[in-house]
């Protein structure tokens, strides 16, 4: 009998050093926040619960909780009540700048450009470049190109952008530099706030991808004279953000590839809100327009990398080659500035 019982006690110790040395995901579910201003019922929660099933098929199990407010998912990543977050590379920024960077302004004019990005960020030896102390970046999808609306056709250039009010997300440095650049005033908003303000009238324009022109009634702010100027400002993504040590060493890597292997299915959402705005409201800008443009965002990148720190200098390098690629001609390919 006592042989029994040291041989019983011997099997439970040893299945607790092997729990023990197992990452948690092979044993406990983990809990994964997910921002979505519909929460459970919205497009990027319904794209995470995709993500759920590819991982259930990698031996991780991943129970989803939805969160309506951005800030409160993030916070509680941190506060390690998460052991993933998704957020917008926006708001991710603090807690993985090289992926973030995937936003800064004007880097990406269109999904091609994007889907190259994330091709090259899937492969294995960018791992390394996708992880920043506890964290990682473990998948990126597209959520549209974010657009300028005003309620003034007019305001298309530039130049006409002095002066005005733009409501501005208090926590997007990036916003706020290109804001005060173009000599307009960043009125103070938040995800919840933006575009009320647009639609009473509190604010000459705001920013906002395609995705939300629905959902949040933007067409009230545009039907006296208001348009959406067709130059997009950045590429808005959601990212999928793990504590590394919580999981496997391939569930990020396996994350990423299957971000990128989808990445056109989940473009298509962008691409059909894109198509089912009137196009009446479309505001097209000629080539020297953009061209003043695209040197007004090279100015806001080269002094959020160099000043303020916001923008990663190595991202910021890898997305001028990708625009180089896609066009030679242009004077910052010769220039070199970042």
């Amino acid at each position: 009998m006592k042989t029994r019982k040291v041989s019983s006690r011997l099997g439970i110790i040893s299945m607790g050093l092997v729990l023990a040395l197992l990452p948690a995901s092979a044993w406990a579910a983990q809990t994964f926040c997910v921002f979505d201003p519909s929460g459970a019922n919205g497009d990027a929660y319904a794209a995470m619960k995709e993500l759920q099933t590819a991982a259930a098929g990698w031996g991780v199990e991943l129970e989803l909780k939805p969160y309506t407010n951005e800030k409160t998912a993030a916070d509680d990543f941190k506060a390690k009540k998460c052991d993933a977050v998704f957020l917008t590379g926006t708001r991710a920024r603090d807690l993985v700048k090289f992926t973030s960077t995937l936003e800064a302004m004007g880097a990406l004019s269109s999904y091609d450009m994007l889907e190259d990005a994330i091709k090259l960020l899937a492969k294995e030896k960018a791992a390394k470049m996708v992880k920043s102390g506890d964290y990682e970046t473990a998948a990126i999808i597209p959520m549209g190109a974010v657009y300028l609306f005003v309620r003034d056709k007019s305001i298309k250039t530039i130049e006409s952008l002095a002066g005005k009010s733009i409501s501005t997300l208090d926590y997007d440095d990036a916003s706020k530099a290109m804001v005060k650049k173009a000599g307009a005033s960043a009125t103070a908003a938040d995800v919840s706030t933006f575009a009320g303000m647009f639609n009473n009238g509190s604010v000459d324009a705001c920013y906002a991808p395609a995705t939300v022109f629905k959902p949040l009634e933007l067409e009230k702010g545009l039907k006296k004279g208001g348009g959406i100027v067709r130059y997009p400002l950045a590429m808005l993504t959601g990212q999928v953000i793990i504590r590394s040590a919580s999981f496997g060493e391939d569930f990020g890597q396996k994350a990423r590839e299957w971000s990128q292997s989808n990445f056109k299915t989940m473009v298509k959402l962008a691409s059909k809100a894109e198509k089912d705005i009137p196009s009446s409201y479309w505001i097209d800008v000629s080539d020297e327009d953009k061209a003043r443009y695209d040197q007004l965002f090279l100015e806001v990148r080269v002094s959020l990398r160099d000043n303020e720190k916001v923008y990663d200098k190595q991202m910021l390098t890898l997305l001028r080659r990708l625009r180089c690629d896609a066009d030679k001609n242009r004077a910052e390919c010769a220039e070199k500035l970042e």
